[in-house]
C-alpha cells in the first residue's frame, strides 16, 4: 500500500512540473532574394532541455508561382457556369440557419485559441526587411505600404499575443536595385499546462461543437451528407 502510494506520489509531482514547466520557442526566419531559410529551437528548465530543427531552403520560382496562378484563374474560369437555380423558402430558410452555425463555430474556436494566444509571452521581437527597385519613386512608395503592412501585422499580433517587450522593426529602402530581403527573430514563452488545456478544449470543441448544416451542400463538411432540408 505504500508503494501504491509512493508511486501516486511521484505521478502527481512528475505532473505538476510538466505542467508549470515553461517552454520558450525561439524562432529565426531570413528571406534572402528568393530563398527562405527558418530555425526553430524549444528550450526547457534553463536549457537543459532543448530540442532544434532546421526547415530546408525554400527556392522560389517566379515564373512558376505566376503560372499556377494563372492556372487557377483559367480552371476558375471554366468550372463557372451559369445556370437558373429555383429558390425556396426553405432554401432561404437554411442558408441564414447554416450562416449563424458557420459564426458560432468560429466565434468558439477563435475564443479557445485567443485565450491560449493571450497567456504566450513574447520576450523578443525584432522585424527587419529591405526592399527596393531600380526606380526611386516607386521604391518609396513601396517602401511606404511595407511600413504600413508591417505595422498592421504587429498591431494585431500585439492584441491576441502578450507582449513583454516593445516590438522593433523597420524597413529600408534601396535605390539601386530590386531588393525583397527579410530578417524575424522572436522568442515565444509559455507554459505546457497552458497548452494541454487548449488541447483538451480544442477536442472537445470538435467533438461537441461540429457544426451541423442544413442544407445539403455544407451538410458534406460537418459529416451528414445524407442530412435534409426540412
Amino acid at each position: 500500500m505504500k508503494w501504491l502510494l509512493l508511486i501516486i506520489g511521484i505521478l502527481i509531482l512528475v505532473l505538476l512540473i510538466v505542467v508549470f514547466t515553461k517552454v520558450r520557442v525561439y524562432i529565426d526566419y531570413k528571406r534572402i532574394q528568393t530563398n527562405d531559410q527558418i530555425h526553430i529551437k524549444l528550450s526547457a528548465w534553463y536549457g537543459l532541455f532543448h530540442y532544434t530543427f532546421k526547415v530546408p531552403v525554400i527556392k522560389m520560382d517566379d515564373n512558376s508561382a505566376a503560372i499556377v496562378v494563372k492556372e487557377e484563374q483559367e480552371m476558375n474560369g471554366k468550372t463557372e457556369k451559369e445556370e437558373k437555380k429555383k429558390i425556396t423558402v426553405e432554401d432561404l430558410r437554411d442558408g441564414f440557419a447554416d450562416s449563424l452555425e458557420m459564426l458560432q463555430h468560429i466565434i468558439g474556436f477563435h475564443r479557445i485559441v485567443r485565450q491560449f494566444t493571450g497567456k504566450v509571452q513574447v520576450k523578443k521581437f525584432t522585424w527587419h526587411s529591405m526592399v527596393g527597385t531600380k526606380n526611386a519613386a516607386h521604391t518609396g512608395v513601396l517602401t511606404g505600404a511595407c511600413w504600413a503592412l508591417k505595422g498592421s501585422i504587429i498591431g494585431l499580433l500585439t492584441t491576441y499575443f502578450n507582449f513583454r517587450i516593445m516590438p522593433s522593426y523597420s524597413i529600408t529602402p534601396d535605390f539601386q536595385r530590386w531588393q525583397a530581403n527579410t530578417s524575424l527573430s522572436c522568442i515565444l514563452q509559455f507554459r505546457i499546462g497552458h497548452a494541454m488545456v487548449t488541447g483538451i478544449k480544442l477536442l472537445r470543441y470538435r467533438e461537441g461543437g461540429k457544426p451541423h448544416f442544413k442544407s445539403r451542400k455544407l451538410a458534406k463538411l460537418s459529416g451528414d451528407s445524407n442530412k435534409q432540408s426540412f
